[in-house]
């Protein structure tokens, strides 16, 4: 009997049994050949896939084995072999309870042999022990039961199982982690429910375990946040970016009162881009917060007492720096700008003419029009303002902003000449409330020009001497939204 390979006509390779025979004739003298040829490609293919498969598994990185419907083994591959301290020869006298420590052996025996003889199959984490060492390692196993055609009953338990036992230590230190950190750690679903917290989490919001956390707050919005509606705009803000970084919000603890927490989150999806939950972190800021409301509303004090010297001593042009102050506020607000940069802004300029304090009060209160040497004199004035308060810590650049308010973008103005980007954003929307101020109240030496002519004033120098943005601002504020100048003295 041979087995030969060939070519079949369409060049594919095919595998042929023959069997040879003489045929006899008189005396028994050979008179030919009977040639028997069977096609058995299918069953060579078949053989070594079976060969391909027998070297996958003897050359796997998992457990694989085989035992009986009572756990006695059949087949242990070499990873099983070195992994559980079994010899080759001696693997059929194991039995699949040898390997299996003692703590999880009454769960395989109820559950994961209930299951197999049933011929379902299993998957789970499991803990193996090495029958050399007596060392225990986790790993991770899929089990299912070979069947017999004939009778359909459980002839085989097979198994894979993976070494996790570096994952699980992964998963210890992280867990070690996320417990003892101080950061409030969480996870929440889109719709406002929390599903993972850790202890930092659950103390920063009032509860006494994450577990009570997660139980009582089932509607995010309306039991977290102090402004409902920042929920919505988050979820808006995620769902276009993915990620919230280095937000301030207010949120309610257990016990109602109100803190402020610093907050960064991303969204994580499924393959189909669908946001599948959302988790962060938090750290309560409520303490610096409260610091920093009392040392600004310390720099506040200390600016209106600064402010009120100026106007003291300059009565035509007492409430000037108030009416700059807020005239710039408010084309910052209209430009769309930060609440902490409007904050900032408006702080300079109560105090942008601080510098006047240097410059003699019979030049500040001339009825009349100045003469060169007194104006130089006057000009003076940013450059003092700026030494007065420049070692001052301000949380906003205070002092640049009183040096630069009389700059223009195109170079023509003063102390320095600097132009365009040069200058702060804050100190050009200072420069322009400043003209439209000083334009349409009363001076020394004039009457207050109309506002219209303090409107023509920017506009024709819109992007010349004045910054084009600011300009629009303010325009819009003065003829579409109403706004007014009020001098009250």
């Amino acid at each position: 009997m041979l087995e030969l390979e060939h070519y079949r006509k369409d060049s594919s390779i095919a595998w042929m049994e023959v069997s040879l025979s003489f045929l006899r004739g008189g005396e028994d003298k050979p008179v030919g050949i009977l040639v028997v040829a069977r096609d058995v490609t299918e069953r060579k293919e078949a053989e070594e896939e079976m060969q391909k498969m027998a070297s996958i598994v003897k050359h796997s990185i998992e457990v694989v084995s085989l035992t009986d419907p009572e756990g006695n083994m059949v087949f242990l591959n070499e990873t099983g072999c070195r992994m559980l301290g079994i010899e080759p020869a001696r693997v059929t006298g194991k039995n699949i309870m040898d390997i299996i420590s003692g703590e999880l052996q009454p769960m395989f025996r109820t559950q994961v042999m209930s299951i197999l003889n049933k011929g379902g199959s299993w998957e789970g984490d499991l803990q193996y022990r090495n029958q050399k060492t007596g060392k225990l390692f986790d790993v991770y196993t899929m089990a299912y039961a070979i069947k017999n055609p004939a009778s359909g009953a459980p002839r085989y338990f097979a198994s894979v199982s993976l070494d996790i036992t570096e994952r699980k230590v992964m998963e210890e230190n992280y867990r070690s982690i996320f417990d003892n950190a101080r950061e409030g750690i969480f996870r929440t679903t889109p719709e406002g429910r929390f599903i993972l917290a850790n202890r930092a989490m659950a103390r920063i919001l009032g509860y006494d375990s994450p577990g009570e956390l997660i139980d009582s707050i089932t509607d995010i919005p309306g039991q977290l946040y102090m402004h409902p509606e920042e929920r919505s705009q988050t979820l808006e803000f995620l769902e276009r970016e993915g990620y919230v970084k280095n937000a301030e919000v207010q949120w309610k603890r257990k016990d109602g009162d109100t803190i402020w927490v610093h907050r960064t989150m991303r969204a994580v999806r499924d393959e189909k881009w669908k946001i599948l939950y959302l988790e962060g972190l938090v750290t309560d800021i409520t303490d610096r917060k409260k610091s920093v409301d009392q040392l600004r509303k310390a720099l506040v004090d200390t600016i209106q007492a600064i402010a009120s010297i100026v106007e003291s001593r300059d009565p035509y042009t007492a409430g000037h720096q108030r009416r700059v102050a807020d005239l710039a506020a408010a084309i910052a607000a209209e430009m769309g700008l930060s609440v902490e940069l409007i904050e900032g802004l408006r702080m300079a300029g109560v105090i942008h003419d601080i510098g006047k304090v240097s410059v003699p009060s019979d030049i500040l209160n001339m009825p009349r029009k100045l003469t060169d040497i007194e104006f130089s004199l006057i000009k003076t004035h940013a450059k003092s303002g700026y030494e007065m308060v420049k070692d001052i810590e301000f949380p906003w650049p205070i002092a640049r902003m009183i040096l630069e308010h009389h700059e223009r973008i195109n170079g023509s103005g003063y102390p320095n000449g600097l132009t365009g980007d040069k200058l702060l954003l804050e100190s050009r929307i200072l420069a322009v409330a400043d003209v439209v101020e000083a334009m349409a109240t009363h001076r020394p030496y004039r009457a207050a020009l109309s506002l219209d002519v303090a409107m023509d004033e920017i506009t024709k120098n819109r992007g010349v001497i004045y910054d084009p943005d600011a300009v629009d601002a303010c325009l819009r504020l003065f003829r579409e939204k109403g706004y007014k100048i009020i001098q009250m003295y």
